[in-house]
């Protein structure tokens, strides 16, 4: 892995013709040369939006960035707006990605692998965005932001979080410590390195509040939506080569 976390997507509403550079809005990680996965309360169905890859410091070029229009986006059915549940979206760039040592996709693990032994509680994962370093902050990062972070099971979560924590998520942190995904984060990827190999294990969902040492981050659990990605990705191909 030359690049830094060469799957990061970041992204932002198309709006008259204005530069991309440095206004990344929406967060995502790349899963195939022409797919993205982010999290569905980042989208908004009223808007085009483009996704840049390869990049790092934002308000800066670094010759490593590739701007690419999304075609489509895929909301999940039952994404549920009040409690977050099902936080999951899927979109379809225009062009494939050109892959390179700063541009790479995340690996999909199965839901045996991820359930038997990557979401085991401990499990140590990579959380990265450019998102707020505090939650009062009034700016976001410029440079890509990584915490290291491990996977927290469910009964500890629940006691610890006010809202409910369904099947469909994933709970990280560290009690007593304040590194967490921030506003700005949302969509973004946490992955786990396993045998030499990169797996997406979540998007970064949602908290209560950013940084509390008493709170966990939130994030959509993405093996349980192995089949409805591949559903989308394989109804897609019939749609173009038919």
């Amino acid at each position: 892995m030359d690049g830094l976390l060469p799957w990061m997507v970041g992204g932002e509403w198309e709006k008259g013709g204005e530069s991309l550079a440095g206004a990344i809005r929406l967060r995502g990680v790349l899963i195939a040369e022409s797919w993205v996965l982010t999290a569905a309360h980042c989208l908004d169905n009223s808007m085009r939006f483009r996704v840049r890859l390869g990049d790092y410091e934002r308000h800066r070029v670094e010759g490593t960035e590739v701007n690419l229009k999304v075609l489509q986006a895929f909301k999940h059915p039952n994404y549920n707006t009040r409690t977050y549940d099902n936080d999951i979206a899927l979109l379809r760039l225009e062009t494939p990605a050109p892959f390179s040592k700063f541009i790479l996709p995340a690996c999909l693990p199965s839901s045996d692998l991820a359930e038997r032994v990557l979401h085991l509680n401990g499990t140590p994962t990579v959380v990265s965005g450019w998102g707020k370093e505090e939650m009062n902050s009034s700016t976001f990062s410029s440079a890509l932001n990584v915490i290291n972070i491990p996977v927290v099971e469910r009964d500890l979560c629940t006691q610890h979080m006010s809202n409910t924590i369904t099947e469909n998520v994933l709970c990280a942190g560290v009690l007593g410590q304040r590194q967490d995904a921030c506003e700005g984060d949302s969509g973004g990827p946490m992955v786990t390195l396993y045998r030499d190999t990169w797996f997406l294990l979540g998007l970064v969902s949602w908290g209560e509040g950013c940084g509390r040492q008493d709170k966990l981050g939130i994030y959509t659990k993405v093996s349980n939506y192995n089949q409805w990605i591949q559903g989308i990705r394989d109804d897609w191909d019939r749609r173009v080569i038919g």
